[in-house]
């Protein structure tokens, strides 16, 4: 297992960070704990934790370098022309840097080849490096509303897809659409593998008494798939009939103010903003339910929602959308209360069961704290992973 050297390259914060950053995280530190050696390479680190300096440092064994921060399409042209030259140069340094002699060098690309990425990927090829792409949405189905630089990404994936064979010595998905698509596109010349989300699970032994009051929970981002506002819909009849539940939401999202805007003046609801790991897993923890509810659109049935696995993790009853691999991990009323995207009237009356069926929920919960191990778990995972790396070729 020591023969190999891999490096985790994408767009993402890291070591904290959302449904990304816990993916690398995971693979990462399954690897590093069979000696094998591992580095993470960032791109751009965006958002509240982006400093405006490359940062590096060590978090669980895993060595991790930040590159580009200080790329500000705000800057004037000729700035943001030579800030991405010395992007561009620094990524492909590290790189060779990087290389180990005698072994076989893996570049693990997060959610695919884009011109963000491109050159590098060229450049690990002409240095030796096999090439895995980790695809985890359909950028192609995307409904938000992007930025300039954004959309020049969006459209260099569609355009990069269309060969992305000719770079890949195998893909990584994390839905069956998408290895249905990936599959269609590489007409077998290249392993395609699915690798769905994880989660690591506790022992749930602690009895949990129903909160006072119900504390319902939904973290996540707020983009338009997220159907933010359907649960907001639906939780706006619930207090109509039992003002003793609040619902707490936490994440983060580009447009801060159309948040604000969706809870300001309802009762109950609060915004508690981007949270750190421990706070993050003590609100879940905490919660008594927590909601996975997203809307019925393409871009949401192709990917896979990375927090419900987080969810199922704490043993407490979650209600999640039907939308993409759902139903074939989980069972509708005995692992989590599955409802149809889009349907407030819905998602209403699965908040209203579990509150007025605590036991019965609660039962729910650890059935899909089961399923989570089963099916999420990042030891499983991991060993997928790194049985394809060995299969590399």
């Amino acid at each position: 297992m020591k023969n190999l050297n891999v490096i985790f390259m994408g767009n993402y914060s890291y070591p904290q960070g959302m449904a990304a950053t816990k993916r690398i995280r995971h693979f990462a530190e399954y690897l590093v704990a069979r000696q094998i050696n591992t580095k993470v390479m960032i791109l751009r680190i965006s958002g509240s934790r982006n400093t405006g300096s490359d940062t590096k440092g060590i978090c669980n064994n895993v060595y991790y370098e930040s590159i580009g921060n200080n790329i500000d399409i705000n800057k004037n042209l000729l700035r943001l022309f030579y800030d991405s030259l010395l992007y561009f140069k620094k990524g492909v340094f590290i790189l060779y840097r990087w290389k180990s002699g005698g072994t076989k060098n893996i570049l693990y690309c997060y959610n695919g080849l884009s011109i963000e990425n491109a050159l590098f990927v060229i450049a690990a090829k002409l240095f030796g490096y096999y090439i895995v792409f980790d695809i985890v949405e359909d950028h192609v189905l995307t409904q938000e509303k992007l930025h300039f630089l954004a959309k020049l990404k969006l459209y260099s994936v569609s355009f990069f897809e269309k060969h992305i064979n000719k770079f890949a010595n195998a893909i990584i998905v994390i839905s069956y659409h998408l290895k249905e698509k990936f599959d269609k596109n590489s007409q077998n010349s290249i392993p395609i593998k699915l690798i769905p989300i994880s989660a690591v699970c506790f022992d749930s032994t602690a009895v949990k008494m129903p909160g006072n009051p119900i504390k319902i929970v939904y973290t996540g981002s707020f983009a338009r798939k997220d159907g933010v506002d359907l649960l907001l819909e639906a939780y706006g009849y619930l207090r109509k009939v039992n003002k003793d539940c609040i619902l707490l939401l936490a994440g983060k999202s580009d447009n801060l103010s159309k948040i604000q805007d969706l809870v300001a003046g309802k009762e109950g609801v609060s915004y508690l903003g981007y949270l750190d790991d421990r706070h993050f897993y003590e609100l879940i923890n905490d919660a008594d339910i927590l909601c996975a509810t997203r809307t019925g659109s393409a871009y949401a049935n192709a990917g896979f929602p990375f927090k419900l696995g987080e969810y199922l993790a704490t043993g407490n009853p979650v209600i999640a959308s039907n939308v993409s691999d759902v139903r074939f991990y989980l069972q509708h009323m005995q692992d989590a209360i599955i409802v149809e995207p889009d349907n407030v009237f819905e998602i209403q009356k699965a908040l209203e069961f579990c509150i007025n069926n605590p036991a019965k929920a609660k039962s729910i919960g650890e059935n899909g704290r089961l399923k989570c191990i089963k099916y999420f778990s990042p030891e499983i995972n991991g060993q997928n992973l790194l049985e394809l790396f060995h299969t590399l070729t």
